[in-house]
């Protein structure tokens, strides 16, 4: 008994030791963050640069294998340009096609395209809805396409928007539906929109148009119509979205009835089946969401939109609302179902262009099925909550790793290409199946039926459908979610009725089932991607750690096994193990410094990368646009303005004041009360060239490296050439209205009119043009820009250019590395004061302030809603609130975020948090230990007069914020008088002394020869700005 208790003990004593120098501490850990549902990988996909500058439809997305190599390609289309034909290289990258350029279409205004094989030759080909002559391209073996739209018999010319095919006569040819909108704006809005056209393949490459067979009232503006069996008779029947912007007819179902009617007869049914909603209908999603076995129909709207539950007798019932997924105040466009989480339940997705109020966040939504009837939106990370107008939707499982994909088509910005990730979270299994048709039945297999049973008494139904998206082609392969089942049986239904069952198919692979003609009898297994890898879980163990738990384990075996020792051995392996912590411990780390060395290490505090020095002439052409109000278009404010030397490179107001402002720091004012404040904190620009940051801006609108490309709010239309993250952030405020661009009608300082003003929002290039074309013009600039770009001609320097510049002049100018804590992390251990280190101990420890202000940058570049008030004039068109991060993702739950901030220089950069709700640093360090009590007891009269009656503190408000609070280490944490003061010294020790020494770096003139750094002249009256 004595051996155990003596073990023990030295047990302990070596643990406290290795506690005490700081090596069991793990003041930074965090829980991984969740992996993305989906991830954008435009870029990295190569998926980039398909849209023109306009404000018109992204909704031609078709997902197609054109050359039959076993991985699906993707045709977009743009009205104002030319399509582009994406090439899958069957690596997770696309590259543009070499056969490109026979698709094209750049004279054409298209809109939807779809990839059938209409002519049953094994390649598909390709068809594509404009406003004018339509084309259908014949696939020539992979090899190239030839337009057969005249001789095949396809005389449509309006303005078509989707077209979808079917069998619908089942003679084993596809047919043709081109639904047709209007002529509006072109020939005013007449009261009936454009006929659409029923196409009927005579199975030797033409088509006859049987319109007729509808029975008239094809003049409904419709946007998207889709064959499938609706009433689970064995034939296809026809659902038409029409929109009552232009003609209020209600939607159209006509049932298939088979032969006669003066060739094939279709009955109108929609009113007798509850399906002929009058709507502005846009978007069609089909599918069997609750998996009774029969097809289930969702359309988008202008306000809430539409999901009729099929109730198998022929009849539907409108049940959004009861389903979660009415979205009221939505204007929604393409949508579609798909089982994105692999569960067995096919979810929802819904393209969003806007809102009915338009003041709040317009982000497409993904609603996850719940498997009872309801849908949940799926608030967190998700990429794919699009905040662009986005329109189109079309799914393809392109890497073919069993998780399907999206493309989405956005207005103005042009086509994404989103991942699903899920498979890194979920351990869903999945099956994929591609039926080839032959002999009766059409090769592309239109019209099929599968139903998939698994053990646990679940059957799921799909049908191969050509067409239901709004102007979107989905790839046809049929993909099953299985859960954790490991196997399923299959009936397949062919579309002339012949059946075939197979029963124990293993999960998570791809098969392909050719028509049961000569032999071809079984599923063939393909080729499919190595499984997604999991995420592993990571450990913050230092070695050291590591090998006391060894000789901890080790020691505890012994009494385990109660190994025949004597007492007194056994004291002595009790001493090695103590002895050996000792020595561990002395040599990783010896003196009084060595627990906070550990913590910081563990933090990740080591010195930041700087980036090759830029020449001094490029540093002096930054210099000269920082100061100049000539990039503003009113010529009254510059980049300095709200980032001056004299005011640690910030302006010491909570919010900024930008154009029509006056004054310098807290004497700014406005000259015009209907200006707003500029909605967020200026943050100073210490440090902000090192080559480790990755995101700026408090919402993080500004991304990515060199090495990845850069996400701006610009997306495909940034300049190439950007030197650096902080040179792509510089290309912004210039654009801003609040900040420097102006307001319609502007007049600048010298009376002439604010050009840049007059520019539309959505198009950033217009405006870098136009600053360039001002700055082009003064020889000083012309002079500069020669000596820092001396290879490139003047009249091919684009604002990137300018942009470079003052990023390297802030770089070079506003880096500094001597404050106490940067001396601290090079080696200078005396560097930091004795509070400073027990502050800094607090920091890195026990008030875990480095769970988030981590690393050489001291932020993560995460973002956190940390409960701050909302107060200011608020961001957008949200007003009076700013959603923070969420305007930029469109995910609820990051409502109120904000990226953490930086803290070299902290205690000179007030007031603080993204619109300066705190004007001492220690009432930011206070709301930190309990953000949820500091927000609903803070009090706006620390704010300068004119913001304190802006602070929304409704109750409903504050509940709103708490709803979506990020959880933080340091809450509830308790400070001391004493500890806070500690903490507060390294704050201060955060403080470089060269960062007091500013003065010497404002300019004495610009070349502009207007005033340095804008109107900076206090008005005598002295009214405080805020």
């Amino acid at each position: 008994m004595r051996r155990a208790v003596t073990l023990t003990i030295l047990v302990v004593l070596g643990i406290a030791l290795l506690q005490q120098q700081g090596y069991l501490n793990s003041a930074a850990a965090q829980t991984p963050a969740a992996a993305e549902a989906f991830v954008d990988v435009s870029r990295q996909a190569g998926v980039t640069h398909n849209r023109v500058v306009s404000l018109e439809m992204a909704i031609g997305q078709a997902w197609g294998d054109y050359d039959n190599d076993g991985w699906v390609d993707l045709y977009v289309t743009d009205p104002a340009g030319p399509n582009t034909l994406y090439h899958n290289n069957g690596d997770g990258t696309f590259s543009v096609s070499p056969l490109q350029a026979q698709v094209a279409l750049p004279a054409a205004h298209s809109a939807g395209a779809i990839f059938a094989d209409y002519d049953n030759d094994g390649w598909r080909d390709l068809f594509v809805a404009n406003w004018g002559a339509d084309n259908l391209f014949r696939n020539e073996d992979g090899k190239g396409w030839v337009d057969v739209t005249r001789q095949a018999g396809i005389t449509d010319n309006r303005n078509s928007k989707t077209a979808s095919w079917g069998d619908f006569d089942n003679d084993g040819f596809l047919d043709l539906y081109i639904a047709n909108w209007s002529c509006y704006p072109k020939c005013g809005r007449p009261m009936e929109g454009d006929a659409d056209h029923l196409y009927h393949n005579n199975g030797d490459g033409t088509f006859g148009d049987v319109s007729d067979y509808l029975g008239g009232g094809l003049n409904g503006a419709g946007f998207v119509a889709s064959f499938n069996d609706y009433d689970n008779d064995g034939d296809l029947d026809i659902y038409l979205v029409n929109d009552e912007f232009i003609n209020g007819i209600g939607n159209k179902l006509w049932r298939n009835d088979g032969p006669g009617c003066k060739g094939w007869c279709f009955t109108q049914v929609a009113g007798e089946a509850g399906a002929d909603s009058r709507l502005f209908g846009m978007g069609l999603a089909i599918g069997d969401y609750d998996n009774d076995g029969d097809l289930d129909y969702y359309y988008s709207n202008v306000g809430p939109m539409e999901l009729l539950q099929n109730n198998g007798d022929g009849t539907f019932q409108e049940v959004a609302r009861q389903a979660g997924v009415q979205t009221p105040n939505g204007i929604g466009w393409g949508a579609v179902f798909f089982d994105y989480n692999n569960d067995g339940w096919r979810d929802l997705y819904l393209a969003i262009a806007d809102t009915t109020n338009h003041e709040d966040i317009a982000a497409n939504k993904l609603f996850r099925n719940n498997a009872d009837g309801t849908f949940t939106v799926v608030a967190c990370n998700n990429q794919a909550s699009d905040i662009r107008m986005s329109m189109g939707a079309a799914y393809a499982d392109y890497d073919r790793d069993g998780w399907v994909d999206l493309a989405v088509g956005n207005m103005d910005e042009g086509y994404r290409l989103y991942h699903n990730q899920t498979g890194l979270t979920e351990n869903n299994r999945w099956l994929a199946l591609e039926l080839v048709g032959g002999g009766p039945v059409n090769r592309d297999a239109v019209g099929a039926r599968v139903y998939l049973t698994t053990s646990d008494g679940m059957t799921q139904m799909q049908d191969v459908i050509s067409g239901s998206g709004l102007g979107a082609g989905n790839e046809l392969a049929l993909y099953f979610g299985l859960g954790r089942q490991t196997s399923a049986d299959l009936t397949i239904r062919w579309p002339d009725g012949t059946k075939q069952v197979f029963t124990g198919v293993a999960a998570n692979q791809r098969y392909r089932l050719l028509y049961p003609q000569q032999g071809n009898t079984g599923l063939q297994p393909l080729f499919q991607k190595a499984a997604t890898p999991q995420i592993q879980a990571q450990t913050n163990a230092s070695p050291l750690i590591l090998i006391f738990s060894l000789i901890l384990v080790a020691c505890l075996g012994v009494l385990a096994l109660r190994v025949s020792v004597s007492g007194s051995r056994l004291i002595l392996m009790g001493a090695v193990v103590l002895a050996g912590a000792l020595v561990l411990a002395l040599v990783v780390g010896q003196g009084p410094d060595a627990k906070l060395v550990n913590l910081m290490k563990q933090a990740g505090a080591r010195p930041p990368t700087n980036p090759a020095p830029p020449s001094p002439e490029l540093v002096k052409l930054g210099e000269a646009l920082f100061w100049d109000p000539e990039l503003s278009g009113n010529r009254d404010i510059a980049c300095a303005t709200c980032h001056h030397s004299l005011k640690a490179t910030g302006d010491n107001l909570s919010l900024s004041i930008g154009t029509r402002g006056q004054g310098l720091g807290e004497l700014r004012v406005k000259l015009e009360d209907k200006r707003d404040f500029i909605p967020r904190n200026a943050q100073p620009l210490f440090n902000l060239g090192y080559v480790e940051w990755k995101v700026l801006f408090w919402d993080g609108r500004v991304s990515g490296t060199l090495a990845t490309g850069f996400d701006t709010p610009a997306s495909d239309r940034l300049p190439s050439g950007l030197d650096n993250l902080l040179a792509a952030q510089a290309m912004f405020p210039v654009t801003s209205r609040d900040e420097m661009r102006g307001d319609r009608g502007d007049k600048d300082i010298l009376g002439q009119t604010n050009e840049l003003a007059m520019l539309p929002d959505y198009a950033a290039r217009p405006i870098w043009k136009a600053i360039m074309k001002r700055l082009l013009v003064i020889p000083g600039y012309v002079e500069l820009f020669r000596a820092a770009y001396p290879d490139a001609p003047v009249d091919s320097l684009g604002f990137e250019h300018a942009a470079n510049a003052m990023a390297a002049y802030e770089n070079m100018v506003f880096t500094f590395e001597d404050s106490p804590f940067d001396r601290y992390i090079r080696g200078d251990l005396a560097a930091l004061s004795p509070e400073a280190k027990r502050g800094a101990a607090l920091f890195y420890g026990e008030a875990a302030c480095a769970s988030c202000h981590s690393g050489g940058l001291l932020t993560d570049q995460k973002f956190y809603n940390l409960a701050v008030p909302q107060l200011g004039d608020g961001k957008g068109r949200e007003q009076p609130f700013d959603f923070g991060r969420a305007r930029e993702t469109g995910n609820d739950c990051d409502r109120y975020a904000f990226r953490t901030p930086p803290l070299r220089n902290v205690a000179l950069t007030g007031p603080w948090m993204h619109n300066g709700a705190f004007t001492t640093l220690e009432a930011v360090v206070r709301h930190h230990l309990n953000p949820a009590a500091s927000l609903q007891g803070y009090d706006p009269a620390q704010l300068a007069i004119v913001l304190q009656d802006t602070c929304q503190n409704q109750p409903e408000v504050l509940a709103a914020i708490l709803a979506t609070k990020s959880d933080v280490a340091s809450e509830q944490t308790q400070l001391s008088d004493q500890e806070m003061q500690d903490l507060l010294a390294f704050l201060n020790a955060l403080t470089s002394p060269s960062a007091l020494q500013l003065e010497n770096t404002i300019p004495a003139s610009v070349p502009s020869g207007l005033p340095v750094g804008g109107n900076l002249e206090n008005i005598p009256s002295g009214q405080q700005g805020n």
